[in-house]
């Protein structure tokens, strides 16, 4: 119960799930699991398969393009409270940047098949994160476009 109630305020303090009630992160409270990292740790890597959503919780990760090439370039850098890996959810792709930890970093996994089970049985809840993402993506591509 401690980890779950915990899991749910870590939870409620993002920009994904903050638009959910008690009762709707449940579901996603119980499914994740906390994961930490040391500095300088890759956590996904550019071309494997994604397989989850991450949710930062503490310390900041950067998103990078073409890392140990001479294209490398950060995209952005997700600090507690964001997110990264949501495509994962739905698309079995690889991944399109390499995740490396800035510092001590702490993340709820959220894995593929955790999803499409909690998509399954509350459906009206995912519908509300779909569209957290949804604008988020609209946002790159504004910016992709500039």
């Amino acid at each position: 119960m401690s980890d779950t109630f915990s899991f749910e305020s870590m939870l409620a303090k993002t920009e994904l799930f903050a638009g959910l009630d008690e009762a709707e992160l449940g579901p996603f409270a119980a499914k994740c699991q906390l994961h930490t990292y040391e500095a300088g740790h890759e956590i996904t890597r550019e071309g494997d398969l994604g397989t989850g959503l991450y949710v930062v919780t503490r310390g900041a990760v950067d998103v990078v393009s073409g890392r140990g090439t001479p294209e490398e370039r950060t995209i952005t850098t997700t600090a507690a409270g964001g997110f990264f890996g949501e495509l994962a959810l739905v698309l079995e792709q690889p991944r399109s940047a390499t995740v490396v930890t800035r510092e001590f970093t702490e993340c709820l996994v959220l894995t593929r098949w955790d999803f499409k089970d909690i998509a399954l049985e509350h459906p009206a809840v995912i519908w509300k994160l779909l569209e957290v993402v949804a604008q988020r993506l609209s946002g790159r591509e504004l910016v992709a476009a500039a």
